[in-house]
């Protein structure tokens, strides 16, 4: 598993090829009284002509072929990294950002 470098606020994304074992992301924690303080972090996934299931620490997204998808990532109180893995990563890119 590779880790996803994640954008701050307002800053750049750069998009890298998703690796076939999966990859990792940190997800910022919250603040008293469960308050996305930090911003909301998620992943960007751009695929091409191949439909592909994303699955986030467990739970698989609906697939998606030909497009871009956001998702936003469970963070938790506490910082914590968070486990995706993908059905296929032919033509698949990926970034993560703090929204």
């Amino acid at each position: 598993m590779a880790a996803i470098t994640v954008a701050a606020k307002g800053g750049a994304m750069t998009m890298a090829a998703a690796n076939g074992g999966g990859d990792t992301v940190a997800a910022t924690g919250t603040n008293a009284g469960g308050w996305q303080v930090n911003g909301t972090p998620v992943l960007v996934a751009t695929v091409g002509a191949n439909s592909t299931t994303i699955t986030i620490d467990g739970v698989a997204q609906p697939a998606f072929i030909s497009g871009t998808a956001v998702y936003p990532l469970p963070s938790g109180v506490y910082p914590r990294t968070v486990n995706v893995t993908y059905s296929q990563v032919t033509g698949l890119t990926v970034g993560a950002a703090v929204l």
